[in-house]
């Protein structure tokens, strides 16, 4: 069973509102790695992969970066317990606080600061970006 099967029927049905790839191999061995990933964000790469929603909207990541490729986590230490999973494309980035049940929070560019989610879930996320109630 398809976790994902409305979204990527929405994908197909509009496809100039999405961007979509398949995730690469070293991507899935990667998944793997990880002790504690949420499975519905496993389901995703592997049904969906990785791309954009909408004009600029939000672009999810092929995988989970590390929050030092992008941010300088010398100003926020909390930041290397934070795996990045998309960003808003205007410096705004989502990820996993590994330290807390791999919860959503967002990482804001002007402050360095970790702000949890109101969604419980990876896919309750997945579903809000989709619907563009971020």
């Amino acid at each position: 069973m398809r976790t994902y099967k409305d979204i990527i029927e929405n994908i197909y049905k509009n496809p100039r509102d999405y961007k979509f790839n398949k995730i690469s191999e070293s991507t899935r061995k990667q998944i793997v790695e990880f002790t504690g990933i949420p499975k519905d964000y496993t389901d995703f790469l592997k049904e969906v992969g990785y791309g954009s929603v909408g004009d600029s909207y939000f672009m999810f990541y092929e995988g989970l970066i590390e929050a030092e490729e992008i941010f300088d986590t010398e100003e926020n230490e909390e930041l290397n317990n934070v795996l990045l999973l998309g960003d808003n494309l205007s410096g705004d980035a989502v990820g996993f606080l590994i330290t807390d049940n791999w919860s959503i929070v967002e990482v804001w560019h002007e402050d360095l600061s970790i702000v949890p989610r109101e969604e419980k879930s990876f896919k309750q996320f997945v579903c809000n970006v989709f619907s563009k109630e971020m």
